[in-house]
């Protein structure tokens, strides 16, 4: 952001305007005794020069994936993002648009608002799009939230292969909402499709992950399959939405609720935020869907217009009759999203989703070169697990030291197992696969 000070004639030419006579007069109505009398305590301004070369120093403190070579996953993806996404989303009259409290002077906001959810619509393959979340695992907290009242049944499933930090944020959710949370086994790096089955009718949903926290791509049609059946709605998690490129869309599979985490399109990894979540769902939760739908309509004249369709907030409509208590559409996130969809398009999307395929399956293959034995024993996509016969207790920061960054989660599949999940993407080269298996070996002997 540009800093953009105020000369002295500036500053009086306001005062003027407002009948004022110097700055102190805007906090006449304060108390006298309520005032600061004293300067703060704060150290010498520095010059702009100073102020840069500090930065600089603060910011090499950090460790980012611009200075080791990242193959770290989980939640969030390093992904390439084109130029022209930082330059466009950066654009003032862009930056600054947040909710659209007018809808009929917010028509710019409200177009990518609507075809961001277009663009949602398309890739998951449901009808119901919103723009209007905090990060992947508070929007499962929505979904779960979603399907308890549609049923009205306070209890769902959760499959023990969703990211622990999503199963958290639920858990913390859970206690405050009321509802019963219970868990569904693994067998082998797939959610246990005989567990899901005798506790199907007895829930509100069925939730799981695809791709799971082990990288592995789940039976997903067969699992909706048996929720179905017992009259059960289901939930797929997405943790890493590069793989809509490759695999089919949820809606297709006989998903009621699709959500989870869109960072991978145009937002950087940024330390952990902000992030962007996402819900698409079919039509029958259209009214419990949180956040808002921008929708189609015309104005006086008859023309095209866009407009705030469905606003569920507590704010905007009876209390009793909201479903949700948010209250940003994320816009920045969202923005970033859409003008990164629309510049890759369906060919750019699915050679990204083709080379995190080939590249972590060029991985797997010399990990067992190098005699590192494969956990997956079904597809995945772009994260795979490894067994490590010794993993040290500083392992992430020797691998830190070496000039590889790699993700502190571990699927709890097997009491003891000792395991790492790698995460490659499009930003990977061949050399640095070849480099990082030579390192792991060397690390864990």
């Amino acid at each position: 952001m540009r800093y953009l000070p105020l000369s002295p004639d500036e500053i009086w030419e306001m005062l003027v305007a407002v009948g004022l006579n110097n700055i102190e007069d805007l906090f006449a109505n304060i108390p006298n005794d309520l005032k600061l009398h004293n300067p703060l305590n704060l150290p010498n301004a520095l010059s702009e020069i100073e102020l840069r070369k500090l930065m600089h120093v603060l910011a090499d403190e950090n460790y980012d994936a611009t200075k080791a070579v990242c193959f770290a996953g989980g939640t969030g993806y390093y992904h390439y993002i084109p130029s022209s996404v930082n330059r466009l989303a950066a654009l003032p009259e862009l930056l600054t648009s947040y909710t659209p409290y007018q809808p009929e002077l917010s028509q710019g906001i409200l177009t990518a608002i609507f075809e961001y959810q277009t663009c949602m619509v398309g890739l998951t393959g449901l009808p119901i799009s919103n723009a209007s979340l905090y990060d992947g695992s508070t929007a499962l907290c929505e979904a779960a939230r979603m399907v308890i009242h549609q049923a009205d049944k306070p209890v769902i499933a959760i499959s023990n292969l969703v990211h622990p930090s999503y199963v958290e944020t639920l858990k913390s959710f859970a206690s405050f909402d009321g509802f019963e949370i219970r868990v569904i086994n693994n067998h082998g790096t797939r959610t246990c499709p005989d567990h899901t089955k005798r506790i199907a009718g007895e829930v509100a949903a069925i939730i799981i992950q695809s791709p799971n926290v082990t990288g592995t791509i789940e039976d997903v049609e067969s699992l909706s399959r048996i929720a179905k059946e017992n009259g059960t709605y289901f939930i797929q998690v997405i943790t890493e939405v590069a793989s809509f490129g490759i695999l089919k869309q949820p809606g297709k599979c006989g998903v009621d609720i699709c959500c989870g985490e869109a960072q991978s399109f145009g937002n950087a990894l940024s330390f952990g935020g902000p992030h962007m979540g996402f819900i698409t769902c079919t039509e029958e939760f259209l009214r419990r869907l949180p956040g808002r739908i921008v929708g189609e309509t015309t104005d006086r004249h008859g023309n095209r217009a866009l407009t705030l369709t469905l606003r569920p907030r507590e704010q905007d409509i009876k209390r009793e009759k909201a479903t949700s208590n948010i209250c940003t559409n994320n816009s920045n996130s969202m923005l970033r999203s859409l003008i990164y969809l629309l510049l890759m398009g369906k060919q750019g999307l699915r050679e990204v989703a083709t080379q995190c395929y080939n590249k972590t399956h060029y991985l797997a293959d010399k990990a067992k070169e190098s005699e590192f034995e494969i956990v997956n024993t079904d597809s995945f996509f772009n994260e795979v697990t490894l067994k490590l016969h010794n993993k040290p207790a500083n392992f992430d920061k020797e691998m830190l030291s070496r000039g590889f960054i790699v993700s502190p989660t571990t699927p709890q599949l097997h009491e003891g197992m000792k395991m790492l999940v790698v995460a490659v993407t499009e930003m990977i080269t061949k050399d640095e696969i070849d480099a990082f298996i030579s390192t792991l070996a060397e690390v864990v002997k």
